[in-house]
Protein backbone atom coordinates (compact mmCIF):
# COMPACT_ATOMS: atom_id res chain seq x y z
CA UNK A 1 0.00 0.00 0.00
CA UNK A 2 2.52 2.49 1.06
CA UNK A 3 4.16 2.25 -3.29
CA UNK A 4 0.58 3.02 -3.99
CA UNK A 5 1.27 7.05 -3.44
CA UNK A 6 4.66 6.85 -5.15
CA UNK A 7 2.98 5.51 -7.90
CA UNK A 8 0.61 7.76 -8.33
CA UNK A 9 2.80 10.82 -8.04
CA UNK A 10 5.35 8.95 -11.10
CA UNK A 11 2.33 8.66 -13.20
CA UNK A 12 1.33 11.87 -12.52
CA UNK A 13 4.77 13.66 -13.06
CA UNK A 14 4.89 11.35 -16.25
CA UNK A 15 1.70 12.98 -17.74
CA UNK A 16 2.13 16.68 -16.87
CA UNK A 17 5.59 16.14 -18.92
CA UNK A 18 3.80 14.85 -21.63
CA UNK A 19 1.08 17.98 -21.70
CA UNK A 20 4.11 19.81 -22.00
CA UNK A 21 5.88 17.91 -24.94
CA UNK A 22 2.61 18.37 -26.68
CA UNK A 23 2.47 22.57 -26.24
CA UNK A 24 2.67 24.38 -29.75
CA UNK A 25 5.98 25.84 -29.93
CA UNK A 26 5.20 29.37 -29.33
CA UNK A 27 3.76 28.36 -25.73
CA UNK A 28 7.07 26.85 -24.75
CA UNK A 29 9.68 29.06 -22.45
CA UNK A 30 12.75 29.73 -24.64
CA UNK A 31 15.37 27.40 -22.44
CA UNK A 32 18.81 28.69 -22.87
CA UNK A 33 21.43 26.93 -24.73
CA UNK A 34 25.32 27.94 -25.02
CA UNK A 35 26.39 30.28 -27.43
CA UNK A 36 29.07 29.25 -30.22
CA UNK A 37 30.55 32.41 -29.86
CA UNK A 38 33.29 32.38 -26.65
CA UNK A 39 32.17 36.28 -25.69
CA UNK A 40 28.19 35.38 -25.88
CA UNK A 41 27.85 33.40 -22.84
CA UNK A 42 23.89 32.65 -23.22
CA UNK A 43 21.55 32.09 -27.11
CA UNK A 44 17.85 30.74 -27.26
CA UNK A 45 17.31 27.33 -29.17
CA UNK A 46 15.56 29.66 -31.66
CA UNK A 47 18.14 32.57 -31.98
CA UNK A 48 19.39 32.96 -35.82
CA UNK A 49 22.64 32.31 -36.13
CA UNK A 50 23.31 34.37 -39.29
CA UNK A 51 22.70 37.44 -41.18
CA UNK A 52 20.08 36.46 -43.14
CA UNK A 53 18.23 34.18 -40.98
CA UNK A 54 18.41 37.62 -38.42
CA UNK A 55 16.76 39.89 -40.76
CA UNK A 56 14.38 37.55 -41.77
CA UNK A 57 12.99 36.72 -38.29
CA UNK A 58 12.68 40.65 -37.80
CA UNK A 59 10.54 41.16 -40.98
CA UNK A 60 8.81 38.33 -39.66
CA UNK A 61 8.07 39.77 -36.22
CA UNK A 62 7.30 43.07 -37.87
CA UNK A 63 4.98 41.32 -40.41
CA UNK A 64 2.84 39.87 -36.86
CA UNK A 65 3.01 43.39 -35.24
CA UNK A 66 1.34 44.44 -38.43
CA UNK A 67 -1.56 42.27 -38.13
CA UNK A 68 -2.16 42.32 -35.27
CA UNK A 69 -0.73 39.11 -34.13
CA UNK A 70 2.12 39.87 -32.18
CA UNK A 71 3.53 36.22 -30.19
CA UNK A 72 6.39 36.72 -28.26
CA UNK A 73 5.83 39.84 -27.02
CA UNK A 74 2.43 38.96 -25.81
CA UNK A 75 3.19 35.27 -24.18
CA UNK A 76 3.87 36.15 -20.34
CA UNK A 77 3.31 33.02 -18.73
CA UNK A 78 6.98 32.08 -18.88
CA UNK A 79 8.18 35.84 -17.64
CA UNK A 80 10.09 34.92 -14.73
CA UNK A 81 11.77 31.44 -16.53
CA UNK A 82 12.97 34.65 -19.26
CA UNK A 83 14.60 36.49 -16.29
CA UNK A 84 16.24 33.45 -14.60
CA UNK A 85 17.72 32.40 -18.14
CA UNK A 86 19.04 35.95 -19.32
CA UNK A 87 20.49 36.43 -15.42
CA UNK A 88 24.15 34.95 -16.39
CA UNK A 89 24.24 36.92 -19.99
CA UNK A 90 23.05 37.55 -23.44
CA UNK A 91 23.37 36.74 -26.70
CA UNK A 92 20.85 39.31 -28.70
CA UNK A 93 20.65 38.23 -32.61
CA UNK A 94 20.22 42.12 -33.48
CA UNK A 95 21.15 45.79 -32.65
CA UNK A 96 18.53 48.21 -33.33
CA UNK A 97 20.02 51.62 -33.54
CA UNK A 98 16.46 54.35 -33.75
CA UNK A 99 15.36 56.89 -32.76
CA UNK A 100 14.11 58.33 -29.05
CA UNK A 101 10.70 58.69 -30.87
CA UNK A 102 8.30 57.53 -28.04
CA UNK A 103 6.26 56.14 -30.95
CA UNK A 104 9.16 54.08 -32.07
CA UNK A 105 9.09 50.67 -29.41
CA UNK A 106 11.54 48.60 -31.62
CA UNK A 107 10.67 45.14 -28.84
CA UNK A 108 7.00 45.38 -29.94
CA UNK A 109 7.02 46.50 -33.91
CA UNK A 110 9.72 43.40 -33.96
CA UNK A 111 8.22 41.10 -31.85
CA UNK A 112 10.97 40.32 -29.66
CA UNK A 113 11.39 39.59 -26.39
CA UNK A 114 13.71 40.26 -23.62
CA UNK A 115 17.36 39.11 -24.38
CA UNK A 116 16.99 39.30 -28.53
CA UNK A 117 17.30 43.03 -29.37
CA UNK A 118 20.54 45.17 -28.34
CA UNK A 119 18.56 48.93 -28.49
CA UNK A 120 20.76 51.82 -28.99
CA UNK A 121 18.05 55.19 -29.20
CA UNK A 122 19.06 58.18 -29.87
CA UNK A 123 17.00 61.20 -31.50
CA UNK A 124 17.53 61.40 -35.39
CA UNK A 125 19.23 57.59 -35.47
CA UNK A 126 22.72 59.36 -35.41
CA UNK A 127 24.83 57.67 -33.17
CA UNK A 128 27.34 59.66 -31.43
CA UNK A 129 30.67 57.84 -29.63
CA UNK A 130 28.87 56.10 -27.08
CA UNK A 131 26.64 54.84 -29.88
CA UNK A 132 29.05 53.56 -31.85
CA UNK A 133 30.42 51.83 -29.29
CA UNK A 134 28.03 50.13 -27.97
CA UNK A 135 27.27 48.92 -31.16
CA UNK A 136 30.45 47.64 -31.53
CA UNK A 137 29.85 45.89 -28.33
CA UNK A 138 27.14 44.10 -29.45
CA UNK A 139 28.71 42.56 -32.96
CA UNK A 140 32.02 41.65 -31.45
CA UNK A 141 31.68 40.79 -27.86
CA UNK A 142 27.72 39.74 -27.65
CA UNK A 143 27.71 38.28 -31.17
CA UNK A 144 24.53 40.07 -32.73
CA UNK A 145 23.95 39.07 -36.73
CA UNK A 146 22.25 42.20 -38.04
CA UNK A 147 22.71 46.27 -37.27
CA UNK A 148 19.81 48.03 -38.37
CA UNK A 149 19.66 51.87 -38.45
CA UNK A 150 16.10 52.07 -38.63
CA UNK A 151 15.05 55.60 -38.96
CA UNK A 152 11.19 56.61 -39.18
CA UNK A 153 8.57 58.99 -40.64
CA UNK A 154 7.46 62.15 -39.00
CA UNK A 155 10.73 62.10 -37.21
CA UNK A 156 10.88 65.24 -35.15
CA UNK A 157 14.81 65.50 -35.14
CA UNK A 158 15.09 65.32 -38.93
CA UNK A 159 12.34 68.19 -39.18
CA UNK A 160 14.27 70.29 -36.91
CA UNK A 161 17.51 70.24 -38.68
CA UNK A 162 15.62 71.14 -42.01
CA UNK A 163 14.20 74.06 -40.41
CA UNK A 164 17.24 75.40 -39.21
CA UNK A 165 18.45 75.62 -42.85
CA UNK A 166 21.82 75.93 -41.17
CA UNK A 167 21.32 78.30 -38.26
CA UNK A 168 22.32 76.73 -35.08
CA UNK A 169 19.12 74.96 -32.73
CA UNK A 170 19.35 76.40 -29.35
CA UNK A 171 21.10 74.61 -26.01
CA UNK A 172 22.26 71.31 -26.86
CA UNK A 173 20.41 70.25 -29.83
CA UNK A 174 23.11 71.58 -32.20
CA UNK A 175 23.86 68.12 -31.73
CA UNK A 176 21.31 67.06 -33.75
CA UNK A 177 23.13 68.87 -36.18
CA UNK A 178 26.18 67.54 -35.53
CA UNK A 179 25.32 64.02 -35.85
CA UNK A 180 23.13 64.69 -39.42
CA UNK A 181 26.14 66.87 -40.84
CA UNK A 182 25.87 66.91 -44.81
CA UNK A 183 22.45 65.52 -44.82
CA UNK A 184 20.89 69.23 -45.99
CA UNK A 185 23.94 69.70 -48.43
CA UNK A 186 23.67 66.29 -49.85
CA UNK A 187 20.00 65.70 -50.44
CA UNK A 188 18.59 69.80 -51.39
CA UNK A 189 15.02 70.35 -51.90
CA UNK A 190 13.27 69.44 -55.23
CA UNK A 191 11.47 72.96 -56.46
CA UNK A 192 8.60 71.12 -56.91
CA UNK A 193 8.73 69.00 -53.79
CA UNK A 194 6.58 70.04 -50.88
CA UNK A 195 7.62 70.11 -47.47
CA UNK A 196 6.43 66.82 -46.18
CA UNK A 197 7.52 65.10 -49.41
CA UNK A 198 10.76 66.69 -48.89
CA UNK A 199 11.17 65.88 -44.97
CA UNK A 200 9.95 61.51 -45.84
CA UNK A 201 12.94 61.89 -47.66
CA UNK A 202 15.42 63.29 -45.45
CA UNK A 203 14.21 60.51 -43.60
CA UNK A 204 15.06 57.78 -45.67
CA UNK A 205 18.22 59.76 -46.60
CA UNK A 206 19.51 59.80 -42.86
CA UNK A 207 18.62 56.64 -42.32
CA UNK A 208 21.30 55.37 -45.46
CA UNK A 209 23.65 58.06 -44.39
CA UNK A 210 23.74 56.77 -41.10
CA UNK A 211 24.49 53.60 -41.78
CA UNK A 212 27.37 54.00 -43.67
CA UNK A 213 28.52 56.73 -41.26
CA UNK A 214 28.81 53.61 -38.97
CA UNK A 215 31.06 51.68 -41.27
CA UNK A 216 33.13 54.87 -42.17
CA UNK A 217 33.51 55.49 -38.24
CA UNK A 218 34.63 52.06 -37.05
CA UNK A 219 37.15 49.47 -38.39
CA UNK A 220 35.71 46.37 -36.34
CA UNK A 221 31.84 46.91 -37.70
CA UNK A 222 33.94 47.29 -41.20
CA UNK A 223 35.73 43.90 -40.61
CA UNK A 224 32.58 41.90 -39.28
CA UNK A 225 31.02 43.28 -42.71
CA UNK A 226 33.24 42.12 -44.98
CA UNK A 227 33.34 38.68 -43.44
CA UNK A 228 29.48 38.79 -43.54
CA UNK A 229 29.52 37.82 -39.60
CA UNK A 230 26.70 40.91 -39.54
CA UNK A 231 25.01 43.16 -42.32
CA UNK A 232 24.42 46.64 -41.31
CA UNK A 233 20.96 47.11 -42.78
CA UNK A 234 19.05 50.91 -43.02
CA UNK A 235 15.48 51.05 -42.62
CA UNK A 236 12.57 53.18 -41.99
CA UNK A 237 9.21 52.74 -39.41
CA UNK A 238 6.18 53.60 -41.26
CA UNK A 239 4.49 55.41 -38.27
CA UNK A 240 0.49 55.27 -39.93
CA UNK A 241 1.35 50.92 -41.01
CA UNK A 242 3.14 49.70 -38.60
CA UNK A 243 5.78 48.17 -41.35
CA UNK A 244 9.43 48.60 -41.67
CA UNK A 245 10.63 49.28 -44.66
CA UNK A 246 14.22 47.67 -44.62
CA UNK A 247 16.77 48.31 -47.73
CA UNK A 248 19.95 46.57 -48.96
CA UNK A 249 22.97 46.31 -46.51
CA UNK A 250 25.51 48.80 -46.63
CA UNK A 251 28.74 47.38 -48.43
CA UNK A 252 32.35 47.31 -47.62
CA UNK A 253 34.10 49.04 -50.32
CA UNK A 254 37.20 47.19 -50.68
CA UNK A 255 40.18 48.91 -50.90
CA UNK A 256 42.12 50.00 -53.95
CA UNK A 257 45.23 47.83 -54.25
CA UNK A 258 48.65 49.24 -53.60
CA UNK A 259 51.07 50.58 -56.50
CA UNK A 260 54.74 49.28 -56.48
Amino acid sequence: MRALPLFLATTAFALLAQEHAALPSKAKPHAPVSAAAAHSPAATLDSPDNPSAALAELGAGNARFVAGKRVRTLDTNHDAAMRAALVGGQAPFAIVITCSDSRVPDALLFDQEAGRLFTIREAGNAPDLQGLASAEYAAEHLGSKVLVVMGHSSCGAVKAVREAAGKPLPGNLWALQAGMAGLLESTPQDPNEDAKAYGARLEEVNARRQAQTLLDRSALLRELAAAEKVWIVPALYHLASGKVQFFKPVSVVAAAPAHH
